[in-house]
C-alpha cells in the first residue's frame, strides 16, 4: 500500500537518498533546509510516497500565476521514485496527488519538465498522458 502525505522534516534523509539518486546530491542537513523553503511557500508542495519499508518517492509541486493565463500555472519540478520501488505505481500517485494539487488551486493543466536525457521519464509521462508540448533551455547565472 502507498501512502502520499506531505514530506516532514523528519523525511530529511531519505529526501537526501532520493535527490542523490535523481543526480542532485544533497546531505540530510541540507534536504532539510531546502524542504523547509518549499513547506514555507503557500505555492508549492513537497509531497512523498510512502510504503512499510518509508519514503520510497517525493515530488514538489509549484503554482505562480502569469498574465497569459486566467488560472494558477502549476508546474510539477521534481519526481523521483527509489530504484528499488520503481514500477510498484509510487510514480503514479505522486503524479496523481500532484493533480489534485494543482486542481485545488484553480488550474487547468500541470506542466512537467525533464530533462533530455532522461528517456525512462518521458516514456513514464507519456503512458500518463502527458504530451510534449516544447522545449526548455537554461544558462547559468
Amino acid at each position: 500500500m502507498i501512502e502520499i502525505r506531505q514530506a516532514r522534516a523528519g523525511d530529511a534523509a531519505a529526501l537526501a537518498l532520493l535527490l542523490g539518486e535523481l543526480g542532485y546530491p544533497a546531505d540530510a542537513t541540507q534536504a532539510a533546509s531546502r524542504l523547509a523553503r518549499v513547506a514555507a511557500d503557500p505555492q508549492a508542495v513537497a509531497l512523498v510516497a510512502c510504503t512499510a519499508s518509508g519514503v520510497r518517492g517525493l515530488a514538489t509541486v509549484h503554482a505562480h500565476h502569469a498574465l497569459n493565463r486566467d488560472e494558477a500555472a502549476v508546474q510539477l519540478t521534481l519526481l523521483v521514485v527509489a530504484s528499488g520501488a520503481r514500477g510498484t505505481g509510487a510514480g503514479r500517485c505522486l503524479v496523481a496527488a500532484a493533480e489534485d494539487w494543482a486542481r485545488q488551486r484553480g488550474a487547468t493543466r500541470l506542466v512537467v519538465t525533464t530533462a533530455v536525457h532522461r528517456s525512462g521519464a518521458h516514456a513514464f509521462y507519456e503512458r500518463l498522458g502527458y504530451a510534449l508540448t516544447g522545449r526548455r533551455y537554461a544558462r547559468p547565472l
